[in-house]
């Protein structure tokens, strides 16, 4: 019992090791290539008509599922799906760590994107009915990651939609 212990002890140990040697990612890899790039498949661009696309139906089902007023995007990027929310009549603010994000906005969001980090908050608590958090925290340490959902349960007023990349065989 006591080596199980022990081995238990020492798998713990090793994970905290490996939590605490992740190191965040700097702004710079998400700069203007980043999102403008044809790298992603299918070309799939950060560029208005191409995310109109890829978002089709989400800002009406958000809209209509849980019928926002205000609503903060983290991780929020160039802004696509503040300005279809915006669209709709939804008050939208956004926060991302890059200043890429803010250049290549539609300009009616690049004054609505805080450029900062998405684990430090950057608004009152509870300012927002829906804070939605989409395809960020593969992009963060497991530390920032705690953080971030902090932040972003502390600014919700209502409710938190997130989600993650999915890949079927990750590397």
């Amino acid at each position: 019992m006591e080596h199980i212990a022990e081995d238990f002890l020492h798998q713990v140990m090793e994970f905290e090791e490996a939590i605490f040697a992740q190191t965040p990612v700097e702004a710079h890899r998400y700069d203007d290539a980043y999102f403008a790039d044809g790298w992603r498949e299918g070309d799939n661009r950060y560029e208005l008509k191409t995310r109109r696309q890829v978002e089709a139906r989400n800002p009406q089902l958000i809209k209509e599922v849980f019928d926002p007023k205000r609503v903060l995007d983290v991780g929020c990027g160039p802004g696509f799906l503040m300005y279809f929310l915006h669209e709709l009549g939804i008050d939208v603010q956004g926060v991302d760590f890059s200043p890429s994000s803010r250049d290549l906005a539609p300009a009616e969001m690049r004054e609505r994107i805080r450029i900062g980090d998405v684990a430090t908050s950057h608004f009152a608590d509870r300012s927002f009915d829906l804070v939605i958090c989409r395809e960020v925290f593969e992009h963060l340490t497991v530390l920032q990651v705690r953080e971030t959902v902090r932040c972003i349960c502390a600014a919700s007023s209502r409710s938190v939609y997130t989600t993650t990349r999915f890949h079927p065989k990750p590397a």
